[in-house]
């Protein structure tokens, strides 16, 4: 008899799930579910454990024993929790072994509005071919120079898995594109009735004009006719990517909390 599946409440769980599936492994334990991406190995968000809910007391051994079990060759250490009220549960422990813990807003709608303000002056569409994707990979390369993890291919690695599954058509890469410059771009997935955004990033100098709110707009358009009727799901890095999605009609959902250990700030690689 089969064991039975866990139960995951939170969207933003379930979506990071769907996205680990496209080119990577989810091993569902019935408790606890393994995620490994043998392409990224240095992608931390990718080769590590779920829990169905926020630790509690003497916690903290036990999960570090079943990552050591799982996942012996890593010394990242990364937990994604299931807690969509944003409870960090007896955390204690994980702070004083170094751990981060990381609370984030959830935003999410069904229902597309078209901002106030649009910027017409760039061609809006989705990758294709081999030099849309050389373009986007510079692009990220350029917003991400110089930041701990981003070194020894890892961007590589990334945009090659993300350019497979969305050749598979299991999603659409977008970017605001000038002549042959990509200035800002974001990436969506979907499955199940649920769309879920990612790495959205511009270029230094073409921030603060309502590019990527214009580029938001317009995948969003897009996958509407594409899919019909969906909910968008979206963890933004920071107010400013907040603002971009409040402005077509997102809004609070839930929270999402992960425990993170890096093994090297300076070499390691958090996706």
């Amino acid at each position: 008899m089969p064991e039975p599946a866990m139960i995951i409440c939170s969207i933003a769980l379930k979506t990071s799930l769907m996205i680990q599936r496209l080119d990577g492994v989810v091993d569902d334990k019935g408790d606890y579910a393994v995620l490994r991406t043998p392409t990224v190995p240095d992608f931390w968000y990718g080769n590590c454990l779920v829990l169905p809910r926020p630790p509690a007391a003497g916690d903290y051994e036990r999960w570090m024993a079943l990552f050591a079990a799982e996942l012996p060759g890593p010394t990242h250490r990364v937990f994604l929790v299931d807690a969509p009220d944003g409870d960090c549960g007896q955390a204690a422990d994980f702070l004083a072994n170094g751990f981060e813990i990381n609370r984030y807003d959830v935003l999410a709608t069904d229902t597309l509005v078209r901002p106030e303000r649009l910027n017409g002056g760039f061609v809006y569409r989705p990758l294709s071919g081999d030099r849309d994707w050389q373009a986007v990979l510079a692009a990220s390369q350029s917003v991400n120079a110089g930041l701990p993890g981003y070194a020894n291919g890892f961007l590589e690695r990334r945009f090659a898995s993300i350019r497979r599954s969305v050749e598979a058509g299991r999603g659409a890469w977008w970017a605001a594109i000038a002549g042959d410059l990509v200035v800002a771009h974001m990436g969506l997935f979907w499955e199940a009735g649920l769309v879920r955004f990612q790495d959205v990033e511009t270029l230094p100098d073409y921030r603060r004009q309502g590019i990527c709110r214009s580029l938001l707009y317009a995948a969003c358009a897009a996958t509407n006719q594409r899919l019909g009727a969906v909910r968008y799901v979206i963890v933004p890095a920071d107010d400013t990517v907040r603002r971009i999605y409040e402005s077509v009609g997102f809004s609070l959902a839930e929270q999402t909390v992960d425990f993170c250990r890096p093994p090297n700030p300076a070499l390691s690689n958090p996706g």
